[in-house]
């Protein structure tokens, strides 16, 4: 392409005035109709309906944010780490804030991969990783987690997937079934990974029966590894009851790792990477 030349006189030609409308002429069309101004308490407000949520939130189902505890690599070094998985698709990866990282998936082979690990090593940084959900806050950790429930001396005839997935879905949102499981080659135990929310109380046993009649079985729900979550500091790892928040101490070396991390990240916007 032929570079700008000025025009007689000198003058360089100048850019063409677009519309506001002309600014997004080009990109996708969006989900939701423009919201009118409105006010809350009489302070500026925008309100968004339960439905709108869903719809806005729909691209980002199989998204992910890692979360660096102590210290983080530059993004250059995420992204390669990535590029070296066994992805079928390559992952977006953007940085939130100074210790998280958004990941983006096309497939939910590679999303249940990278989200079931949990505990992620990249260099010597360790990643967690969290599923990405509307309500998620730089602040607060998702209490989503998936995690293995084991059906211990389950009949034989109920391995069937379907059987499985129903009764999992009293748990949470089914993920996958084990390998063991699906070719019945361990017939002690079925596995199921569960999408659980830790906020929530979870079933220690499910009744097993036909329609119209209860005298079928208890099927006892084994949960391994269930993580911990805290509903006063909104972090998983540890019990409200272990909280540590209200701590002065632990509140100010909280607040000096914070501070570290913001000028870390200062450092690598400055220097472009």
């Amino acid at each position: 392409m032929d570079a700008l030349q000025p025009r007689a006189g000198g003058h360089s030609p100048s850019p063409s005035t677009k519309s506001f409308a002309s600014l997004f002429a080009n990109e996708s069309p969006s989900p939701i109709d423009l919201k009118k101004p409105a006010a809350h308490r009489g302070e500026p407000a925008i309100f968004f309906s339960r439905e709108d949520i869903v719809k806005l939130a729909a691209p980002y189902k199989f998204a992910l944010v890692g979360k660096f505890s102590h210290g983080r690599p530059k993004l250059d070094e995420v992204r390669r780490f990535f590029s070296k998985l066994d992805l079928k698709n390559p992952v977006t990866i953007g940085h939130l804030d100074a210790r998280h990282v958004l990941l983006r998936f096309t497939l939910e082979a590679n999303f249940l991969l990278v989200w079931t690990r949990g505990l992620w090593q990249i260099g010597r940084f360790p990643m967690r990783v969290f599923r990405w959900s509307p309500d998620f806050h730089v602040n607060r950790e998702s209490s989503l987690a998936p995690v293995w429930i084991a059906l211990p001396c389950l009949p034989i005839h109920f391995f069937d997937k379907h059987s499985l997935l129903s009764i999992a879905t009293m748990v949470g949102r089914p993920l996958y079934v084990d390998a063991a499981t699906s070719s019945l080659i361990r017939p002690s135990v079925a596995r199921v990974c569960v999408e659980v929310d830790l906020l929530q109380p979870l079933p220690q046993c499910v009744l097993l029966g036909m329609d119209g009649d209860a005298d079928g079985f208890w099927q006892q729900i084994v949960f391994e590894r269930l993580p911990q979550y805290c509903n006063k500091c909104w972090h998983m790892g540890h019990a409200r009851e272990d909280c540590r928040a209200t701590d002065p101490k632990f509140r100010l070396n909280r607040l000096g790792k914070e501070l570290q991390a913001a000028v870390a990240d200062e450092v690598i916007e400055i220097t472009g990477t």
